[in-house]
């Protein structure tokens, strides 16, 4: 919805590109794993779908940041800029993380248990979302350096965890 409310304000002129977002984390949030970390602690287990192939870009909040900073400086117009330091963090390595830090277990569901296990989070526990941000990188000279999903869902805040 915003790409196509942005194309329109370009239609009038204005000089516009968008930065698409991945999983943006630190160690308070991580966006949609956030909700999928409060259902695992009502549930007493961590799920992930079938092998837990499915793949989710992520990239820290800072990271982000510098790159909304770059593309609101240098960038061209309507382009769409892939904000993704991680091209893609396995599902299942994303859930043992969680259960680990959380010290719940974590278990596999079948497709047909995701909808009773995460309701409206279904969709994305079931995706495989890679992305690249190749381009991005190469345009805006953008070199994330922060750390990655899976070490601060280690070091997650006590206080989101004991949330």
């Amino acid at each position: 919805m915003s790409e196509i409310t942005g194309e329109a304000v370009a239609a009038k002129g204005v000089s516009v590109a968008v930065v698409r977002l991945p999983q943006v984390h630190d160690t308070e949030r991580q966006g949609v794993i956030s909700p999928m970390i409060e259902i695992a602690k009502a549930r007493g287990f961590v799920a992930y779908v079938e092998e837990g192939s499915g793949r989710w870009p992520a990239a820290h909040v800072l990271d982000v940041a510098h790159l909304y900073r770059l593309a609101l400086d240098r960038h061209q117009p309507g382009a769409r800029y892939h904000a993704v330091a991680e091209e893609g963090v396995a599902s299942r390595a994303i859930a043992e993380t969680i259960g680990s830090r959380l010290n719940l277990p974590v278990r596999s569901l079948a497709a047909d248990e995701v909808a009773d296990y995460y309701g409206h989070f279904a969709q994305f526990a079931m995706s495989d979302m890679p992305a690249s941000s190749a381009w991005t990188r190469e345009a805006l000279n953008w070199r994330p350096s922060r750390r990655g999903l899976l070490d601060d869902l280690r070091e997650l805040n006590s206080a989101a965890v004991m949330a």
